[in-house]
């Protein structure tokens, strides 16, 4: 990546992480990814709900594209070696969100973020993963290594000030890997459209830097023998999934969860 799109990624993410927000590198690299989160993030501001309510569908229209998301399972999660050690848990949880099953999402990326972290980042400690003890490789290239610690310390910042924050509010919508992994978590609201895509950018990040440490960013587009019939199903998954999260059947599924809300 070259300077000015690092240095706006930066600003991007940093403007992010006063909302609760994260910027995703990939979302931010092609197509009208990096417009909207500049515009969307062009300064710093305050968390609040009313925000994550507009912002939330608006980013999830923009961000779920099906081809989109389809290429960059097989193009990258499917192919990196450690990303595709939780490739089968990364579209499990893909498909729940375009079914607009939060909670089935959520439970099944969250604690890929940190089994990726601890292996992508060397992780020796078996009881913390947050920034202070990730190793993050170097390439030996100025740019690519600029562009890893710029993405590194971006998404460091996210999780240790977000994800892996200690709180003793039970009660709270935002994303916290602690309450949820322990148990205490009481509001059940924590299973939202905006924490979803929130983990979903993470794990771009993750990809992203796992990419450019092996030379295959921005090559991400080469097909491999298979690709173009494996990237036409999950389309057509993806598709489905979409369209039948509105169905009587599944609006019905939703409702019957949200009693417990």
């Amino acid at each position: 990546m070259n300077a000015n799109w690092i240095s706006d990624y930066e600003k991007a993410c940093s403007h992010a992480l006063t909302v609760e927000w994260f910027v995703s590198p990939l979302e931010f690299s092609w197509g009208t990814g990096k417009e909207i989160a500049e515009k969307v993030f062009r300064s710093p501001s305050s968390q609040n709900a009313t925000l994550d309510k507009v912002l939330a569908p608006e980013l999830y229209k923009t961000s779920m594209q099906f081809h989109f998301r389809a290429q960059m399972l097989v193009y990258a999660f499917m192919r990196e070696p450690i990303a595709k050690k939780y490739a089968l848990e990364i579209e499990s949880g893909l498909i729940e969100l375009y079914g607009l099953d939060f909670l089935s999402c959520l439970s099944q990326w969250i604690y890929v973020v940190e089994g990726y972290s601890r292996q992508l980042f060397h992780v020796t400690s078996t009881s913390n993963v947050n920034s202070a003890s990730w190793h993050p490789p170097t390439t030996g290239d100025a740019t690519r290594d600029k562009t890893i610690s710029t993405v590194c310390k971006a998404l460091g910042d996210y999780l240790d000030k977000v994800v892996y924050r200690s709180t003793g509010d039970t009660m709270t919508t935002t994303l916290s890997r602690h309450l949820m992994l322990h148990g205490n978590l009481q509001n059940k609201a924590f299973y939202s459209q905006k924490n979803c895509l929130s983990v979903m950018f993470v794990l771009d990040a993750l990809v992203f830097i796992e990419m450019v440490i092996n030379s295959r960013f921005p090559q991400i587009f080469e097909d491999s023998l298979g690709d173009a019939e494996r990237i036409s199903r999950r389309k057509r998954v993806y598709e489905f999934e979409r369209r039948n999260s509105m169905e009587d059947t599944n609006l019905l599924k939703i409702g019957v969860l949200s009693e417990h809300l």
